[in-house]
């Protein structure tokens, strides 16, 4: 099985290491005997994005968002046309609020997003961090991840997780990131694939590859674990 993966933005929306998401999801596929090619789109870059099977984009500062969505936007049918047809899209951090309607950034300007959906991101003056753990309803383990915003999510009528432990679209909700077919935004980061094996299996088997469970990396698994005990700790000792 030959697969195609394409990393958006992979010069400017890269904090916390998030190229890992990409990198991780290539070896997987490879050592689970796949043909794989990775490529790029970069800021200013002008290529066709069609007929990819998997979409990425990380987080970047409010700045860089704003400048990547400056581009993005000349490639929205391209990507909408890969969501409504069941394409794997993952979107990180705040690139997760780019598929919305708008971004109305602190000093209330807006900027039109993707319209993939018709939520709505308002920022802030109040950075919300911290630790998280999240459920979700495509397998049973725990999600772990970080949360590094300065914004609100508004109106997402399909959220992907469900926050046990840290923040959801909105301050007073447990309702976290968003879904559309196989297309996902969530403010997690980590990176989210790398933290989380199961996560990472579960995105293997919509591209397509049965029993992913064939190869397993230990150092990761040892990871998740000591990371979803050690917050699970620290959750009850919150109650």
């Amino acid at each position: 099985m030959e697969l195609k993966l394409l990393h958006l933005y992979d010069d400017v929306m890269n904090l916390y290491g998030e190229y890992a998401n990409v990198s991780v999801l290539a070896r997987c596929l490879s050592d689970l005997g796949c043909e794989v090619r990775v490529d790029t789109l970069s800021l200013y870059e002008e290529k066709d994005i069609s007929g990819y099977d998997f979409y990425y984009m990380g987080s970047g500062t409010e700045r860089r968002q704003k400048l990547a969505l400056s581009q993005l936007v000349n490639y929205r049918d391209a990507l909408s046309a890969a969501c409504d047809a069941g394409r794997v899209m993952l979107f990180t951090g705040n690139s997760f609020e780019l598929l919305g309607e708008k971004i109305t950034d602190q000093d209330g300007t807006e900027f039109e997003g993707l319209r993939l959906a018709s939520f709505e991101t308002t920022e802030g003056k109040r950075r919300i961090v911290g630790d998280c753990l999240a459920s979700f309803d495509g397998f049973d383990e725990i999600l772990v991840g970080f949360i590094n915003k300065c914004s609100k999510t508004s109106g997402v009528e399909q959220p992907l997780f469900q926050m046990k432990m840290g923040f959801g679209n909105e301050a007073d909700g447990e309702a976290e990131g968003f879904r559309k077919n196989n297309c996902f935004g969530t403010h997690l980061t980590g990176p989210i694939l790398v933290k989380n094996p199961a996560m990472l299996r579960y995105i293997v088997k919509l591209l397509g590859v049965e029993d992913p469970e064939r190869v397993s990396y230990p150092f990761m698994e040892k990871g998740y674990e000591i990371t979803a005990s050690e917050l699970r700790k620290r959750l009850e000792l919150m109650k």
